[in-house]
């Protein structure tokens, strides 16, 4: 029951930070900096570093896990250009129309989340007291997490509908994982390996996409300090969050 309150609260901020992404348009540069920010840091600081944790007692290396995070980077990569081969490079950059790379990093986004709220689910069932501890760190977490989905869907030019059927998607995977985590049985190695493809894919859609986006919508000089406010942001979430694990 305590899961399920958490996650619900994580579902409601995840909505939150997609409503100030969305609700500030006018900042938009900002925003997907931040998001961008957001998106490569949760790559870097908060996936990579639980795969790692899960490549031991999975049975898998960490050079089997940086592949898997190539792959998933290069694979997106190709599905983004494919499809513009024969238009001018600025037309690619820009998303003209609606990309389904977006899409796919928003659902990316998603599993993420329903593994954190397995995560939460595990914490309750250990004592009550890790499981608020564990869920603090995932809650602050969750705020990014709505920033950065709002943004790539935004930065990749999808429609009102898909936008906010992808943050409801998000928010919502906590929910789901706690409800399913006690008959759920991710192997390890899986695990490690799925979140290391889902690495790849926020650092190809965060460099890529969010960040050429900013620039596009604005020409301030403070945008590298909005990126690295929100992996900051990340940073101090996991922070918070390893602490108590």
């Amino acid at each position: 029951m305590q899961g399920l309150l958490v996650t619900g609260l994580a579902g409601v901020i995840t909505v939150g930070g997609s409503l100030v992404a969305l609700r500030t348009q006018q900042y938009r540069g900002p925003v997907y900096a931040v998001c961008a920010g957001a998106l490569i840091g949760t790559a870097l600081l908060a996936v990579v570093p639980e795969a790692l944790k899960l490549t031991a007692s999975g049975g898998r290396t960490p050079e089997e896990l940086l592949l898997a995070s190539a792959i998933g980077f290069f694979v997106f990569y190709v599905l983004e250009n494919l499809p513009h081969r024969k238009r001018a490079h600025a037309e690619v950059l820009h998303h003209t129309h609606g990309h389904p790379t977006g899409i796919w990093a928003a659902a990316g986004l998603a599993a993420h989340s329903f593994i954190d709220g397995v995560a939460i689910g595990e914490a309750f069932d250990e004592h009550s007291g890790l499981g608020w501890a564990v869920a603090s760190g995932v809650i602050l977490h969750k705020f990014a997490d709505g920033l950065s989905v709002a943004g790539v869907m935004r930065g990749t030019r999808q429609s009102d509908r898909w936008t906010w059927g992808m943050v409801i998607l998000v928010a919502a995977a906590p929910i789901a994982g706690v409800l399913t985590e006690p008959f759920l049985h991710v192997p390890p190695g899986l695990r490690a390996l799925l979140l290391g493809w889902f690495a790849g894919v926020f650092l190809y859609l965060g460099a890529t996409s969010l960040l050429p986006a900013a620039h596009e919508a604005s020409s301030s000089r403070s945008l590298p300090l909005y990126a690295i406010a929100g992996a900051t942001l990340i940073f101090l979430a996991q922070r918070l969050l390893g602490s108590h694990r």
